[in-house]
């Protein structure tokens, strides 16, 4: 897999990429959000781990995105498109909320240890909703 996104990232994205390769990503995306959320507990070095945090909110995104669309394309002409579909309309809304999370510890509106506990509370559900996409 990692041989695959090396050979993608060399050959300018001409092969095509994988349902693992965007899960990969996916999954690398959701660490460095949360390498983010594990920066605000530390005094110095606050702004790097905000950089690392906005990375992974766009590599988690955009890998997200690729998911949805292969997924898409298992499935029947006729069914409804994935991206209407609830679990992820609630998963971008509460990537969202992992977004801008950040900003109520800074501005000291929640404090920074109840934030990563929300982030962590979140980062399950979004696991839970991401691995059984369950209907509504």
């Amino acid at each position: 897999m990692i041989l695959a996104l090396v050979k993608a990232l060399v050959l300018g994205m001409n092969t095509v990429m994988t349902l693992q390769t965007y899960h990969f990503l996916h999954l690398i995306g959701l660490i460095f959000v949360f390498i983010g959320f594990g920066g605000l507990l530390s005094s110095e070095g606050a702004k790097k781990a905000m950089m690392w945090h906005g990375i992974g909110l766009l590599i988690s995104l955009v890998s997200g995105f690729g998911m949805i669309a292969k997924y898409a394309k298992l499935l029947p002409p006729d069914a409804p498109s994935y991206y209407t579909q609830p679990w992820v309309l609630i998963k971008f809304a509460l990537w969202l909320v992992l977004g801008f999370l950040p900003v109520l510890a800074k501005r000291r509106v929640l404090a920074a240890p109840l934030v990563v506990l929300i982030a962590a509370v979140i980062g399950g559900v979004l696991g839970y909703i991401g691995y059984f996409k369950p209907v509504f």
